[in-house]
Parts: structure tokens; C-alpha cells; sequence
């Protein structure tokens, strides 16, 4: 059997080669590593299907005639590609979504996709903790004003003024949208901190949400009654701006958005407004709607807001486990 590893930056060779030792004892394995250099315009059909790829889809095709078995992580898998090898049985792909595989060219051509859904689940459900308790601790915010010197204008009998004085995590009400993997594992950290949670997906059944300690919620009741509000859905047509100007001035005025998923999700321009205009407290993001983030955004001039490069995903251990 014949396999053809394309590495990259997000799952490197040297993660694959611990992946593969055994079976590359008994198998032709090979490993190349994706070239971002490769200059790529989509033009056919199958090319614009695909998102959020790395390199492109000719080096593959010079390297996959005769392999059965095709994995990748960010490479982009096209029709062409596929067709590159009479042989191709199998694509896996090391990310939760395989977005990157034109999934309709390889069911028509009888090939099988898998992909790694869990490999990220605890990398993001621990993220978006951690932005929950930054946002409303201030730890940002702190660190900047203890930075630049403004902590020392702060009267210390005081500990601190309304500025950086937080809110406690116990008691408050968590509304997860998106009760996927990774929201079930937001829950079950949220609930060691005593919060309460709502949950919103009209894909997952109430008595499903039940059993893990969770009340389902309908939209607008979610985004009323909680405190935190953290996404957790995939970015559709469904899902597309599905927090916008509307659904924002549902949120309390003390409530924090979490975003952890993807930028669209949000409507950018309406979240600029409900922040500046104080519709809600406060949001955290590793994900904004063009990335890498503008060194213009607007988002980065509000002081209460924390941004981070999307990076909930990136930890030492999910590259080994996505290989």
C-alpha cells in the first residue's frame, strides 16, 4: 500500500514520521512537506469549492500517482488531485473540518474522506475558558495598564477602580451556541465553576442536552439571560452573521461575547457598535472576519475587547493527535 503524507506547518513532518513508524515498516510511506511558495489562483470549478487551504493542489498532483491512501492537514485536495491517482482510496485529513477536500469530487469518484473532529476539543474548550475568565477579570487590561504605568495612578487602598475590578464566575449563566464537541466540553469545565448553562442547536435532541446537565434555550432566550455568551458552530450559510445588530441588543448589558469558531459567525461591523456604544460589556475573539486581523481594524481601538490571532487551537499535543 502506498501513502502520501503532505506536512505542514500546522502538523509537521516530524509529527507524521512518529505517527507513521509502525506502519511504515509494512507500507510505502512518504512525506513531503507543502510548499507556500507554489503561486495558486483558483480557476476550475473544484478549486473554488475548497477554503482555508495551504499550498497548492500541483505539488500534490507531481507526488500522488499510485498512492492509495492521500493525508493531509491544510493541503488543498481538488478533483484534479484525485484524479492524479487511479489508485486513491482513502483522503484523511488531520482538522476537524475538511473544508480543504472537495468532498463532492470524492464521493462521486467512490473515495472515502475521515477526519480527526476531536483532535482540537480540549485545546478550545479550554481557550474559551480562559478568554471567559480574561474578559471578566480584566487580565489584559490589567497587564496593559500595569505596563504603561497606569496602575500607579490607581489608589492602592481602593485595589484597584471600576476599571479593572472583575465579576466571579460562580452563579452567572453560560449560553452556549453550538452544542457540538467542543461546546460540550466548554460546559463541563463551565459547570466545575459553578455557572449555570443554556445551550442553544436545533440539530441536538433537549433530552440529549439534559443528560449532560445542560437546558436547552431558544435564541433569544439565551442571548437574554446569560452572561457569557461563547459560539461553538461551524461558519454555513445558516450560521453566516448569525450574531448581528439584532441579537446583540438581546445580550444583558453586563454580558461578555465569546468567540471562538470563526469571524464570520459575527457580524464584525455591528459587534464594533455594540461595544463602543456599550450594548453589552465586553467581547473576546480569536477569530475575526478577515484574517490575519487589519492592523486597522477598528475592533483593536476599543478598550474592552480581547483579540487574539486564532490560535484556541494550537497547543503541543493536537498536531500528535491529529497525526
Amino acid at each position: 500500500m502506498k501513502i502520501l503524507i503532505a506536512a505542514d506547518n500546522g502538523v509537521r513532518k516530524e509529527h507524521f514520521e512518529t505517527a507513521f513508524r509502525e506502519l511504515g515498516k509494512v507500507h510505502d510511506v512518504k512525506i513531503i512537506e507543502v510548499d507556500r511558495s507554489i503561486p495558486f489562483t483558483p480557476t476550475t470549478s473544484s478549486e473554488k469549492i475548497i477554503r482555508e487551504y495551504v499550498g497548492s493542489p500541483r505539488q500534490l498532483m507531481q507526488e500522488i500517482d499510485g498512492a492509495d491512501i492521500l493525508v493531509v492537514n491544510y493541503a488543498p485536495v481538488t478533483e484534479e488531485v484525485m484524479d492524479a491517482s487511479k489508485n486513491l482510496k482513502l483522503i484523511g485529513v488531520t482538522r476537524g473540518g475538511p473544508v480543504n477536500v472537495d468532498l463532492q469530487a470524492a464521493t462521486k469518484r467512490g473515495i472515502f474522506v475521515v477526519n480527526a473532529p476531536e483532535r482540537t476539543v480540549d485545546a478550545v474548550a479550554d481557550f474559551t475558558i480562559g478568554l471567559m475568565i480574561a474578559e471578566a477579570r480584566n487580565l489584559a487590561r490589567a497587564y496593559h495598564m500595569l505596563k504603561t504605568g497606569k496602575v500607579l495612578k490607581i489608589n492602592p487602598r481602593l485595589f484597584g477602580d471600576a476599571v479593572i475590578q472583575g465579576i466571579e464566575l460562580p452563579g452567572k449563566t453560560l449560553g452556549i451556541i453550538g452544542f457540538g464537541r467542543i461546546g460540550r466540553a466548554v460546559a463541563v469545565r463551565a459547570k466545575a465553576f459553578g455557572m449555570r448553562i443554556l445551550a442553544y442547536d436545533p440539530y441536538v435532541r433537549e433530552d440529549e442536552m439534559k443528560s449532560c446537565g445542560v437546558e436547552a434555550a431558544g435564541l433569544e432566550r439565551l442571548l437574554m439571560e446569560s452572561d457569557f455568551v461563547s459560539l461553538h458552530v461551524r461558519l454555513t450559510k445558516e450560521t453566516e452573521h448569525m450574531i448581528g445588530e439584532k441579537e446583540l441588543k438581546m445580550m444583558k448589558k453586563t454580558a461578555y461575547l465569546i468567540n471562538t469558531s470563526r469571524g464570520k459567525v459575527v457580524d464584525e461591523k455591528a459587534l464594533y457598535r455594540a461595544l463602543k456604544e456599550r450594548w453589552i460589556a465586553g467581547a473576546a475573539l480569536d477569530v475575526v472576519e478577515e484574517e490575519p486581523i487589519s492592523p486597522t481594524n477598528p475592533l483593536l481601538d476599543l478598550d474592552n475587547v480581547t483579540i487574539t490571532p486564532h490560535i484556541a487551537g494550537l497547543t503541543q499535543e493536537v498536531p500528535l493527535k491529529s497525526a
